[in-house]
């Protein structure tokens, strides 16, 4: 018997380990998810929609998109939108499918995941959804307009909500609110205005919030630190970082991703990074000159700085060996780019946006592990993309798509392993939650007049 004792043991503290590891690493794992029924997507957490993934012609209805586990995914068709925190047990091929009678239902894999509460006959429509259909849906938009007949009936169901995400398009909120979000203890946040959170020290805490959202209020964002201890995914848009005010960070002792997106802030000295960092996705950053502190940061595996374009030390990123997914700065030397390229051995997906400084491709053969790549350059920079037979998606620019059918079709047919889509940003700035939906016309009027214009060559 000791003997048995001494043998399971260890045994299973190996098991243990192993499942631990897996676990921690999950997020890590990069995915190429083939999405059916939308018309164009990106992942806000790595990219804040400067480039996603589009249909290439008319009436098509399938595009190619990659993501890791928690990453928050935002999908267009038509005019409507979907907003969707991706887990592998949901697979690699998503079917989506609008609803739009009545109300806006959108279902994932034939399954009720996201509503729409923004209308009047809402609550009535709401309240008659079956058992099933509660316990499947996994995302709730809801209108400032009907928060106060809604929470109420939302209470009624609160044990099959708790967990679910939540899309708040309100203003700075009330008491009753913030009480209903500590017991409704979404999965993940979406706002425009952190007012809208328990204060601090209150009975409030969100402590099963995963990932949050919120755009820039200076002198409260103390406060999603503070109330939201478990967060693992914080995304904060349009921040000024103000001369010594710090964004407090290193009590998020589970913060595995952090995205800032149209920050003016000129390095990284304003905010205390957690160790814990797995992502870090610095978007459209147009004054910063320094990142030095991401070299003390042990677990970084994905890396954005798409649209960066004052980096005074690009060549630093080559400490970085643990990369997986890299976005380069705009001002990226070709020189620099053959650097990282040599040293990053590891990576399995990079960006090129907009870096005008690249005149070829050349350098990503020594990435030997290369897997995905999206660029937005201009064709004369592409000199040894069909070559790279080890790709299994690559995502251009939909200019490149209208403009070089040629030069696409005789890339296909060099890389006849490789999925060749079309990609595009859409802005998704200031007042994005106000200003959204005409974004969104004006986004699919330009992009419908492009496709008939190539389908009239």
């Amino acid at each position: 018997m000791h003997s048995f004792h001494r043998f399971i043991l260890p045994v299973s503290i190996y098991l243990l380990g192993v499942f631990s590891s897996c676990d921690r690493s999950s997020p890590r794992e990069i995915h190429v998810l083939h999405i059916e029924g939308v018309e164009w997507a990106c992942n806000i957490t790595s990219s804040f929609g400067t480039f996603g993934s589009s249909y290439e012609t008319e009436g098509e209805n399938e595009l190619t998109l990659a993501a890791s586990k928690g990453d928050l995914l935002y999908m267009l068709w038509g005019d409507e939108e979907f907003y969707y925190r991706y887990h592998p047990r949901d697979g690699h091929n998503l079917s989506v499918l609008f609803d739009t009678v009545g109300l806006v239902s959108v279902y994932l894999n034939d399954k009720l995941n996201y509503m729409e509460l923004t209308g009047k006959s809402i609550p009535a429509k709401f309240k008659d959804l079956s058992r099933m259909e509660m316990s499947q849906l996994s995302t709730l938009n809801l209108d400032e307009s009907l928060i106060h007949d809604l929470i109420p009936l939302l209470e009624e169901h609160e044990s099959q909500m708790q967990g679910m995400g939540l899309v708040l398009e309100l203003g700075p909120g009330s008491d009753d609110l913030r009480e209903w979000l500590s017991k409704y203890q979404p999965e993940f946040l979406i706002l425009e205005d952190p007012r809208q959170l328990p204060s601090p020290g209150s009975d409030y805490a969100m402590e099963g919030l995963e990932l949050l959202w919120i755009q820039e209020y200076t002198n409260t964002l103390a406060r999603a630190a503070q109330c939201c201890g478990d967060l693992e995914s914080l995304i904060l848009s349009g921040w000024d970082a103000k001369a010594g005010e710090l964004l407090p960070l290193s009590s998020m002792k589970n913060l595995q991703n952090l995205t800032l997106a149209e920050s003016d802030m000129a390095s990284l000295k304003n905010i205390e990074l957690p160790e814990s960092l797995h992502s870090l996705n610095l978007i459209s950053c147009t004054n910063l000159e320094s990142v030095d502190p991401i070299l003390s940061l042990p677990e970084l595996c994905r890396l954005n700085l798409t649209d960066c374009e004052k980096l005074n030390r690009v060549d630093i990123l080559q400490e970085l060996e643990t990369l997986r997914w890299i976005s380069f700065p705009n001002n990226t030397s070709q020189k620099d780019f053959q650097t990282l390229s040599s040293t990053l051995n590891q990576v399995e997906f990079v960006e090129l946006i907009g870096c005008t400084e690249i005149t070829t491709l050349d350098p990503l053969h020594s990435l030997t592990h290369l897997n995905i790549l999206a660029l937005d350059l201009e064709e004369e920079q592409l000199g040894g993309l069909n070559s790279l037979k080890q790709l299994e998606l690559l995502i251009v620019s939909d200019d490149l798509f209208d403009d070089n059918s040629d030069y696409i079709n005789d890339l296909r047919s060099s890389l006849p392993d490789t999925k060749v889509v079309p990609g595009s940003g859409l802005c998704l700035g200031s007042g994005w939650l106000l200003l959204l939906l005409p974004m969104i016309l004006i986004f699919r009027f330009i992009f419908r007049q492009k496709i008939r214009s190539s389908a009239a060559e």
